[in-house]
């Protein structure tokens, strides 16, 4: 565990309603807007180097270890103790540990309870849209990420989730507008491209998933999930050769996942 200090850590409500970290003024406290920026736009990877280079310079804010824990999750690492060091009564700091944990529903909640206290917190509220996602009610998801994008329309983050929501809602040609408006505000984020990928395959659009891919491939050699993915895209139209490339790229990008994500890929080269 990381060397402790001695200085009362809390989390707080700004004025613009996003929870923050406050406490030892060693902190650079831009490193970790810059961090939680990077998980809210779905750059899991930018997002695990950020928050472990914050830690370790403030290993006492839970908040950051909360983000950490689903950052663990995503990247099929242990959490465990990222969600220990995590432990908090806030109920934000809570949420995320919950959903790190795979509690969705304890997860809403929080959030729920952290909302009623800081309505205007657009990260919590993003968080709630795809907990509601998550659980199978995209309805819900959608109703809450466009209440959130009509308040701050510049909070691009959320269309990748609103997307999704529109698609699994019966809204294609929404879904598809929206992810190309998410790409279009952060067009080197690698996730923005590999989510208007999955969507295109998923309207049997597959050849224009894989040019969308291709994209985000270019930005971020680091992105093990997008050469896995590229593989998948590659074997649905029949070029299995140049898919087992795209799984090898996968398992040489997954430096900083776990073991068991190349394990995930090794089964699909064999398959």
């Amino acid at each position: 565990m990381r060397l402790a200090v001695f200085l009362l850590v809390l989390i707080v409500v700004s004025p613009a309603g996003d929870a923050q970290v406050t406490g030892s003024p060693a902190c650079e406290h831009d490193e970790f807007a810059a961090a939680r920026w990077s998980f809210h736009r779905a750059w899991f990877e930018e997002a695990d180097e950020q928050l472990a280079a914050y830690v370790d310079k403030c290993p006492e804010e839970p908040l950051a270890y909360a983000y950490a824990a689903i950052v663990d999750m995503l990247l099929y690492r242990d959490n465990a103790a990222n969600v220990a060091a995590a432990g908090s009564n806030d109920p934000f700091v809570s949420a995320l540990a919950n959903f790190a944990r795979g509690k969705l529903e304890d997860a809403e909640m929080d959030l729920r309870r952290h909302l009623d206290r800081a309505p205007d917190d657009r990260f919590a509220a993003h968080v709630l849209g795809f907990t509601l996602i998550d659980q199978g009610r995209p309805d819900e998801g959608r109703a809450v990420l466009a209440d959130l994008l009509e308040r701050y329309p510049d909070y691009f983050p959320a269309k990748n989730h609103l997307a999704y929501a529109l698609f699994r809602s019966g809204n294609p040609d929404d879904a598809i507008r929206i992810v190309a408006e998410f790409v279009a505000a952060d067009p080197g984020n690698p996730s923005a491209w590999d989510t208007q990928a999955d969507i295109l395959h998923s309207l049997g659009q597959t050849e224009e998933a894989i040019a969308s891919l291709s994209r985000g491939l270019l930005l971020d050699d680091r992105f093990a999930y997008g050469f896995r993915h590229m593989g998948n895209l590659l074997t649905a139209v029949g070029n299995r050769d140049a898919a087992v490339a795209a799984y090898r790229e996968a398992i040489i990008a997954a430096k900083a996942y776990g073991p068991d994500f190349a394990a995930s890929v090794e089964a699909l080269i064999a398959d």
